[in-house]
């Protein structure tokens, strides 16, 4: 019997054999919409702060990852294991090859362990979601969205419009959601390991195509826009000038789109 040497929640179970196109459909709408961190160059993720490496990423590769304090991020990755390197459909086996959705290698286990989650069967391989600590050292600050905002709001003026933020919804990918006939409302999800689902990292309001308002979970700095503490979550950039009535429409945005995460 293996020795399982990264605790995490219990393995799930597989559910289904699924084919490969149904399976990219699948992880897009699991992970919502996600522009994930990048690797500098080749980084080890370890079981805990100081602790056991399991699993090594190369550079390059896109993650999920969540502050833990300033020198440490908890990270997500989804890769594709062949089945001969798993034991017993749960744990994985040392200098197993790890695969992105596309068959490219992106990583290689170290140890055998127990991946954070099973998300479903292939062919000829199972698809996991992996977890652990990595080294704020390890992440590309190019590859950071909140890093690419305050450089956008260093420049920006109040009133700045929807074309000065194009690019970066492009880049890191945000998905356009439903608010009404005035505003247009963009949001980059994150994955939150205490509810076990991808909630809002930053939503990017706009009225008219001038900017009222950037909901965000980390730090975001603006020198020309108001800004407030929303509980221990969420903060609020906001644009003063626009009425309380205004302000009461963006916050109906904001709710909406935590209750649909």
């Amino acid at each position: 019997m293996l020795k399982n040497n990264f605790h995490t929640k219990p393995l799930f179970k597989r559910l289904a054999v699924l084919t490969y196109s149904s399976l990219f459909a699948f992880i897009i709408l699991a992970n919502g919409s996600v522009k994930a961190e990048n690797t500098y160059g080749y980084c080890n993720i370890k079981d805990k702060k100081g602790g056991t490496d399991i699993f090594t990423l190369f550079g390059n590769t896109a993650f999920n990852c969540v502050p833990v304090d300033q020198n440490w991020q908890q990270v997500l990755v989804k890769v594709l294991v062949l089945k001969q390197k798993v034991y017993d459909d749960q744990q994985i086996l040392s200098q197993a090859k790890l695969f992105n959705e596309n068959r490219k290698q992106i990583g290689l286990s170290l140890i055998d362990f127990t991946p954070y989650k099973f998300i479903a069967e292939l062919d000829s391989y199972y698809v996991f979601e992996l977890s652990g600590l990595m080294q704020q050292a390890c992440i590309n600050t190019n590859s950071i969205p909140e890093l690419d905002v305050n450089k956008i709001l260093f420049t920006a003026k109040q009133n700045a419009e929807f074309e000065l933020f194009e690019k970066h919804l492009k880049t890191f990918n945000y998905t356009s959601v439903d608010s009404n006939g005035k505003y247009q409302s963009f949001v980059l999800n994150e994955y939150n390991f205490i509810k076990h689902a991808y909630t809002p990292r930053i939503l990017i309001v706009f009225y008219k195509n001038e900017l009222i308002a950037i909901f965000y979970s980390r730090e975001i700095i603006a020198k020309l826009y108001d800004s407030i503490e929303m509980g221990s979550q969420y903060k609020l950039i906001y644009n003063s000038k626009f009425t309380e009535n205004t302000k009461t429409e963006m916050m109906d945005i904001y709710k909406k789109q935590m209750q649909l995460n």
